[in-house]
């Protein structure tokens, strides 16, 4: 994902991974497992003390739901490709990445200051954060296989440097055999779990150093006032120093790119230019409402709060999902990483 040329899209390097690649191994069952895609602590920072969180979608009334059952889908971050089942990896991948990120949330909202190694855990978390939610999956992901697909091809040239390629390992492979097996994996490739997931934590790694060499500060809500979340956390404002404004869907590593995560109600997380200066660290009631409205804009099909508001629903049903990705936001470009990165 994002990296269009990453050996994960190669279909020859993902057939030369198997030890025997024409015989039908078993294959382990996938481990059944409820996944969250936006991490169940983090919702709890939004929470009631029942853990119960406020919901808001598009055309409906909000409602109070438990985090347990929130922004989860059974194997998500699975897929079987080449015979191989992925069998949590990904899934134990975030897990590693939300315990570093959770051992120090309290730090990072209070504003204390971190040691490097916490810096990079959170940037790698906010990175994590963003590429492995649903909205990244469904309007990055299409576009990103159909390029990738257009520049795969298999003539008898490339089957039989292939077979010279196994023949070199000692195994005879018959060039019928390898083009069924070409097209079998080209179609497990068309799975959205792997098209969301192939070279993740590449990018995560590229997106969290770009997130790490910004200025980070934390803002606290306006008396009164509260921030939103959503099922597409982190966004992305291009602020705009001379006229005062940002907009939305910038790239992670454009120099005026502020990187934002809510953090609790009354808390949000900005890494922006180094330059960046901001007058307090108490966001008064109109800087709150942007944020927010951002938030929403921002998210895929919900929004996240700790309390009913009819205007926050109001802003839900004129404004959610109003950033696309792909088409105002994080455009790709053919075999680069810029879109995002």
């Amino acid at each position: 994902m994002f990296v269009a040329n990453n050996n994960a899209y190669r279909v020859w390097d993902i057939i030369k991974m198997a030890k025997v690649v024409l015989t039908n191994p078993k294959v382990a069952p996938p481990l059944v497992k409820n996944e969250h895609i936006v991490p169940r602590f983090y919702l709890n920072k939004f929470a009631n003390s029942r853990r119960q969180i406020v919901l808001y979608t598009q055309g409906q009334a909000p409602r109070r739901k438990s985090t347990k059952s929130q922004s989860s889908e059974r194997d998500f971050f699975e897929y079987t490709i080449n015979d191989r089942a992925t069998e949590n990896r990904y899934e134990n991948w975030f897990q590693r990445i939300e315990t570093d990120a959770a051992a120090i949330y309290d730090a990072v909202q209070s504003g204390s200051r971190l040691t490097k190694v916490q810096e990079e855990a959170w940037a790698l978390f906010l990175a994590t954060l963003f590429l492995r939610s649903r909205k990244v999956r469904d309007q990055i992901g299409p576009e990103l296989t159909k390029q990738v697909e257009s520049e795969i091809f298999f003539g008898d040239d490339q089957i039989r440097e292939m077979q010279h390629d196994f023949l070199k390992q000692g195994v005879l492979v018959y060039a019928d055999d390898l083009k069924a097996k070409v097209s079998q994996i080209k179609l497990e490739m068309r799975a959205p779990a792997f098209r969301h997931l192939a070279g993740i934590e590449e990018n995560a790694r590229m997106l969290a150093a770009q997130i790490f060499e910004k200025r980070w500060f934390v803002f606290e809500a306006a008396p009164g006032t509260a921030f939103v979340t959503s099922d597409c956390p982190v966004q992305t404002l291009n602020l705009n120093f001379a006229a005062k404004n940002f907009t939305l869907g910038s790239g992670f590593g454009h120099p005026t790119t502020a990187v934002v995560l809510p953090l609790s109600p009354s808390r949000l997380f900005l890494a922006g230019p180094q330059e960046m200066r901001w007058k307090s660290n108490v966001l008064d009631e109109n800087d709150v409402a942007a944020f927010n409205a951002s938030a929403v804009r921002f998210a895929d099909k919900t929004v996240y709060a700790l309390a009913e508001s009819a205007e926050v629903q109001s802003l839900v049903d004129r404004e959610i999902n109003q950033v696309i990705f792909g088409q105002n936001a994080f455009v790709p470009l053919k075999a680069t990483n810029a879109a995002i990165g």
